[in-house]
């Protein structure tokens, strides 16, 4: 009998993980505003300081924090509306 590899991930989970890492991109484009450089700067390695993130986007560095938020919010009910149309 074929046991499949645990470590080794199924065609199935890699075709989904894909789907999901799309979807994700395409929602982020999608967003108003600076909210996709934001978003995007938030998952570089290293993560840019809020000085280097204000100069980049041009905005003061007391808004980036609130910026922040209201960009994930409306990310999270982006994939919802798209999980759950």
């Amino acid at each position: 009998m074929c046991t499949p590899d645990p470590l080794v991930p199924s065609a199935e989970d890699v075709f989904l993980a894909e789907h999901r890492r799309r979807v994700v991109r395409e929602t982020v484009a999608a967003l108003p505003g600076r909210c996709p450089q934001l978003v995007a700067a938030l998952v570089e390695d290293p993560p840019p300081t809020y000085r280097e993130l204000a100069a980049r986007l041009g905005m003061p560095r007391g808004s980036i924090g609130p910026t922040r938020s209201r960009c994930l919010a409306c990310l999270r009910q982006l994939l919802l509306a798209e999980r759950y149309p």
